[in-house]
Formats: structure tokens, C-alpha cells, sequence
């Protein structure tokens, strides 16, 4: 870790180990923990009248958590938990632009580590309930199309800057990874399954199962990095159109991984076709139950089962889908999801 940090400009010393009972991280006023992992703990912090969230790791804790890996020439090794924070960690340090969420700062003492990050009010686009995904558990409405495509343009924004300028696959697209402002500004965030591409391709299945791509399912060894975060970024898109992702675990991860290479991918007109038989009813308080043609298009660019065949991020940010996007239409819907969160 301290080979990674040694250069890192906005590197801070832990003043002392934080406990249950403090208030404090050095300087950061502790309000609340906003999410709790099994190898990390999100806190939301204050100083200097902003807020923050704060994602703490412990070595100690990271180190005991190994696994198994088998290469490609079939060698076993051992890897520890450790080892994928210090690949996270080489990433986030690398990464500052717009569009994605940025390290603001590192506080440690080399066992607790907290990665400082500016506190994204509406949290992830959408969330998951058991069966299909919502805004809130009590707020099941659809997202407007045009705010959808101000979504998925700034996270084809990443992509240009992290796949082009920073040679890295996320690997791990999905809604809960894609965080929104009460400000109208999307960030792709957790690069914790990130990876640098060689010759622009990784190695390796790793990142969420409904949201792999088929290639990961075939015989072959690399995979195109930007292509497999395209089709990650396309189940998100159908996910933003339906609520439900298109592939889901139903009986066996066999099954899945077999749907996800070979099953032909329905694209009702209808946004509620899936959520019927979930709920009985339509999505509550909708006025934007139906796709057009157009909309359908655009997104089967996105899942093109070969993955040569599939949009790059480039075409797909000057595709006319996008022609007619307004920011203004996320900054409202942000405003209004944001005054909605505090209410539920």
C-alpha cells in the first residue's frame, strides 16, 4: 500500500484508530454510516459545512478474506481480499474527471484506510427490491426518457475518459454504481472490480452476474474491456426502461450464464410488460408507461450478443438517440428525487 500511496499529493495521516463511540475521523464530523459491507463501511462525514462519504477499509480485516485462483495455464495461487484494494486503490488514485467519482483524499495509518469522496445526495439511479428495481421502495415511478439519456450520456462520458485516456475497464456497470447529486450530476462510481486493459483487453469473469456480458460465458480467454462495460452499460439502460434486467437468477447460475449467451432478449413497447406479473399493477404515478421504436433501437446497439458487433461509446454519444438532450431535464428530476428521498 505504501509504494501506491508514496506519490498520492492528498495523502493524510490517521490521527488515531477511529471507534464505535467517536465523532470524529481526523477532521471529518461523523453524521451517519450510510452503508455497511462485509469488507467496507460508507460514513457520511462533515467538514467545513460540506458533506462527504467516507469508505473505510482495514487491512488486517482484508488480509484474513482469501481465494483460490486458477489461471489460464491452470496454476493455482492464493489471492487475498488485500490484493483487489490495492489494485482499487492504484485505480482511484488515477482516476479525477468530471464523470466519474473522484478520490478527494486518502486518511490512514497504513491498517484503516478512508477514501474520501464527494457525497452523492441521491445515491444510486436506482435501487433494487427483491424482485425489480425502483427509485425508492415507496416511489416506483419510471425515469422520464429524457432524463434517462442524460444518464446514459454522462456515463458514455466515462467511458471516453476511463477506456481512452486511462486504458481501464470498470467491470462492474451497474445501477448501483451509477450515483446521482441532488444537482442533476451522474458519476460512475466503485471501481473496486476495475482493471487496467492490455492491448485493450482484460482477462477474467469478474463484476455482477446479470449484468456480464456472453462473452464471458464462451471459450475464449480476454474479452474487449470497452465492450463488455458497453453491454454492462445496455442491461442498466434496460433496466432505466423496464425495472427489471432482462436475464435474472431464477433457478441456477448455469441457467443464467446459458440465457445470458444463447436467449434472444424481449423489448416490449409496454415499460410495465414485466411488472405486471410482479405487482398486479402498473408502476404507480407513471406518465411515461410506453418506449417508441427509436428508444428499443438505441438500446439493442448496447446487447448485441457478438461483442464486435456492439456500439462503442464514441458512436453511441453522437447517435441521434442523443441527439436532444438537456441537462436541464436531470437537474428538475434530481431536484424533485432528491426532495421525494427526504420525505420516504
Amino acid at each position: 500500500m505504501k509504494d501506491i500511496l508514496s506519490n498520492y499529493s492528498n495523502l493524510i495521516y490517521l490521527n488515531k484508530y477511529v471507534k464505535e463511540k467517536d465523532k470524529y475521523i481526523n477532521d471529518y464530523k461523523i453524521i451517519r454510516t450510510l452503508s455497511q459491507g462485509k469488507f467496507n463501511k460508507i460514513i457520511l462525514c462533515e467538514k467545513d459545512n460540506k458533506f462527504y462519504a467516507l469508505k473505510k477499509y482495514e487491512k488486517s480485516l482484508l488480509e484474513k478474506k482469501r481465494d483460490f485462483i486458477k489461471s489460464n495455464n491452470k496454476k493455482i495461487s492464493i489471492k487475498s481480499k488485500y490484493d483487489d484494494f490495492k489494485n482499487e486503490l492504484q485505480i482511484i488514485t488515477d482516476i479525477k474527471n468530471e464523470y466519474c467519482l473522484t478520490c478527494e483524499g486518502i486518511i490512514t495509518n497504513y491498517d484503516e484506510v478512508y477514501i474520501i469522496y464527494e457525497y452523492m445526495e441521491n445515491d444510486s439511479i436506482l435501487k433494487f427490491d427483491e424482485y425489480f428495481f425502483v427509485l425508492d421502495k415507496k416511489y416506483t415511478c419510471f425515469i422520464p426518457i429524457q432524463v434517462i439519456k442524460c444518464i446514459i450520456k454522462s456515463v458514455l462520458n466515462s467511458f471516453s475518459y476511463i477506456h481512452n485516456e486511462k486504458n481501464i475497464c470498470h467491470r462492474d456497470v451497474k445501477p448501483s454504481n451509477i450515483l446521482m447529486d441532488k444537482n442533476g450530476r451522474v458519476k460512475l462510481s466503485d471501481f473496486g472490480e476495475s482493471e487496467y486493459m492490455v492491448d485493450k483487453k482484460i482477462k477474467g469473469s469478474r463484476g455482477t452476474y446479470e449484468f456480464m456480458p456472453p462473452e464471458f460465458f464462451s471459450d475464449e480467454s480476454s474479452y474487449n474491456g470497452a465492450k463488455v462495460d458497453i453491454w454492462s452499460l445496455g442491461i442498466c439502460l434496460y433496466v432505466m426502461f423496464y425495472n427489471v434486467v432482462p436475464f435474472s437468477l431464477k433457478v441456477s447460475l448455469v441457467e443464467l450464464f446459458n440465457n445470458i449467451r444463447t436467449k434472444n432478449i424481449e423489448y416490449p413497447l409496454d415499460r410495465n410488460h414485466f411488472l405486471y406479473p410482479l405487482t398486479n399493477k402498473k408502476s404507480s404515478a407513471c406518465s411515461n408507461n410506453f418506449l417508441s421504436n427509436e428508444d428499443i433501437d438505441f438500446l439493442k446497439l448496447f446487447l448485441r450478443k457478438n461483442p464486435a458487433e456492439r456500439i462503442t461509446s464514441e458512436d453511441a454519444l453522437k447517435h441521434e438517440w442523443l441527439a436532444d438532450t438537456n441537462f436541464e431535464d436531470l437537474r428538475e428530476f434530481s431536484k424533485e428525487l432528491y426532495k421525494k428521498r427526504k420525505i420516504l
